[in-house]
């Protein structure tokens, strides 16, 4: 399968965007195995360091797994052997931790000699500043990070948000007919555009909910000529689905923040199995016609200035009666990778592939072969934070084989309520 050189320009330039992209957290932790990880320090006693990732959980790292700390702010550091001293630490190379006061200047300290930080909050005060907005850049706020939407729970006991999602995509073909005219044409259409708002609340310490009622609009063009044109189009309610996400672990330095899903899908959508006169039809259906439920696991890690996240699911669907058979599709295989970056407290952006492969379906209990499908796809999104709840994230979703389908646009509104 080749790769339009479109695509390729596309993700090299997304790579350069990536390698040149600033970090939004501000504190920075050096491991001994290489990798490096930004976010917020907690705190620090007793050879164990709280360290918060960029997409707010809290890891926990053995002191002596850290080769050398940076902070933005000044601690006063409490070393073993009792003695004092306050100043903002400093990486140099990744491997050597500087302490830098006004009292000492610039010194050396490891790690290993540490028995806690504590953050300094003496700072001299201006009145006249405080009402002061802050500067553009400064970070006021956890940057959006809706690419990890089902990858993490995001949201806290009674938070929720409310996603109006909008997707629009399109399918096209068509060849000349010079023997009915040399104009004519035949081709085939179809476009549909969904809106799907979905509700997710916190609904208690570590598990997380989410209800999606969708809505599609499907138009469908069949042309044999000038002289035999068919159109159709319907508003339909599509599959509903809800589900539950429970993180299971934390983040920590030996390994990454680990979920359960359980996603449960409704058939209130449209499905019909069309005859060889009516095939045309098929995009109309917008549902499996079937309950299914989806188990699955995911993860995250942090690693300077990426996050990577991935995830794996198994979905089963129960048999139905449609136009007369007794229907029960094959099982389904998913699964993703991908990796996203907070490039400031309003912009992230990131990008994910997904895999999964269906098994044949079964009707009247006989299996047909060639029913299997394997689709493959690459998503890249970006996130804005537009005010303080509100989040706009534009997605383009491109299907590397056939049985991915078409290319999708989809533009999603989120508003935030804690």
């Amino acid at each position: 399968m080749s790769i339009p050189s479109s695509l390729t320009h596309f993700a090299a330039s997304v790579s350069i965007l990536l390698s040149t992209a600033p970090v939004a957290m501000a504190d920075t932790v050096h491991l001994k195995n290489g990798d490096s990880l930004s976010g917020r320090l907690i705190s620090y006693e007793g050879d164990v360091c709280v360290f918060s990732a960029s997409y707010g959980t809290g890891l926990n790292i053995p002191g002596p797994d850290i080769a050398s700390l940076q902070t933005d702010h000044d601690y006063e550091v409490r070393f073993k052997n009792g003695e004092l001293a306050s100043g903002r630490l400093m990486s140099n190379g990744a491997t050597l931790t500087l302490l830098t006061s006004t009292t000492f200047g610039e010194v050396e300290v490891r790690m290993t000699e540490i028995q806690a930080l504590t953050r300094s909050f003496v700072e001299e005060r201006n009145p006249e500043a405080e009402d002061v907005p802050a500067e553009y850049g400064e970070r006021t706020e956890q940057p959006p990070l809706d690419f990890l939407v089902g990858s993490t729970v995001l949201l806290g006991p009674g938070e929720y948000e409310f996603d109006m999602g909008l997707v629009y995509k399109q399918s096209r073909r068509q060849h000349n007919l010079f023997d009915v005219g040399y104009f004519q044409k035949s081709s085939y259409s179809a476009r549909v555009i969904q809106f799907e708002p979905t509700l997710r609340a916190g609904l208690f310490d570590r598990l997380e909910g989410h209800l999606a009622v969708p809505f599609t609009y499907t138009s469908v063009e069949d042309v044999s000529s000038n002289e035999y044109v068919s159109t159709t189009g319907a508003w339909d309610l599509a599959d509903i689905g809800f589900g539950v996400q429970y993180q299971w672990l934390d983040e920590t330095s030996a390994h990454p923040a680990l979920s359960f899903t359980f996603d449960i899908g409704a058939p209130t959508g449209r499905k019909r199995y069309n005859d060889a006169a009516n095939r045309w039809k098929d995009p109309l259906n917008n549902g499996s016609g079937h309950w299914n439920v989806a188990p699955g696991i995911a993860w995250v890690r942090s690693t300077d200035p990426a996050i990577l996240f991935g995830g794996l699911s198994y979905q089963h669907f129960f048999k139905s009666t449609i136009d007369g058979y007794a229907v029960k599709p094959g099982w389904a295989l998913r699964s993703y990778l991908g990796a996203g970056f907070a490039l400031n407290e309003k912009l992230s952006i990131g990008a994910r592939f997904s895999y999964s492969y269906s098994a044949n379906l079964k009707a009247d209990r006989q299996i047909i072969k060639g029913t299997d499908i394997d689709p493959a796809d690459l998503a890249f999104n970006l996130s804005y934070r537009l005010r303080d709840d509100w989040v706009v994230s534009p997605q383009i979703m491109l299907g590397l084989n056939d049985d991915a389908g078409p290319a999708s646009m989809s533009l999603n509104l989120k508003r935030q309520f804690n």
